[in-house]
């Protein structure tokens, strides 16, 4: 029996793919990732059907566990990323993060006729704080707030109301008399 390509059943070959995981990468780019890591050729479709318990290189007990394994292994770093790019998106929603930038002037001198190094003429730091993001804050509060999502469904079935031509517009006559009629 051919020694296999890797050791499925270390710690360091499921670090490796939480690890890899974790920067958002697909099955495809881990097993790319780890051909290129342990120096082995693994195909994205055999790196699949391991994850998902199908690999015919194992037997039906190590797919059972290697590929629950993988799975579990790879929830987990998705979950992380998600986790990590769900609090930078709420950060950047409620605004606040100051930037700091600094400008620093710079001229040649002219002494005795000769143009001296660049001298530095004035430095100046400034810092200015992001606003909230109203457009992400109401995101987030749709996907995450029951009471939010149905007032904005209600909203947008009362959009779709409104007399409109998809060439011209929106028809503010019928759209008043509509509303006239309504009353």
């Amino acid at each position: 029996m051919a020694k296999p390509k890797f050791d499925y059943d270390s710690d360091d070959f499921y670090d490796e793919i939480l690890a890899l995981a974790i920067q958002g990468m697909t099955d495809a780019e881990i097993a790319d990732a780890l051909s290129e890591r342990f120096g082995e050729t693994l195909l994205p479709a055999t790196f699949c059907s391991m994850k998902n318990g199908g690999y015919k290189g194992w037997t039906e007990e190590e797919n059972k566990r290697r590929g629950e394994r993988m799975s579990k292994v790879l929830a987990r770093g998705r979950r992380k990323t998600l986790a990590v790019v769900r609090g930078a998106y709420l950060k950047a929603a409620l605004g606040g993060k100051v930037i700091k930038s600094k400008t620093t002037v710079r001229r040649k001198l002219r002494v005795d006729g000769q143009y001296t190094d660049d001298e530095e003429i004035q430095t100046s730091v400034t810092e200015s704080e992001m606003p909230y993001n109203v457009q992400a804050l109401a995101t987030f509060l749709y996907h995450h707030d029951p009471e939010w999502r149905k007032v904005e469904r209600r909203l947008d079935t009362d959009a779709s109301d409104i007399p409109a031509d998809a060439k011209k517009g929106v028809d503010i006559d019928r759209w008043i008399r509509k509303e006239v009629e309504s009353e």
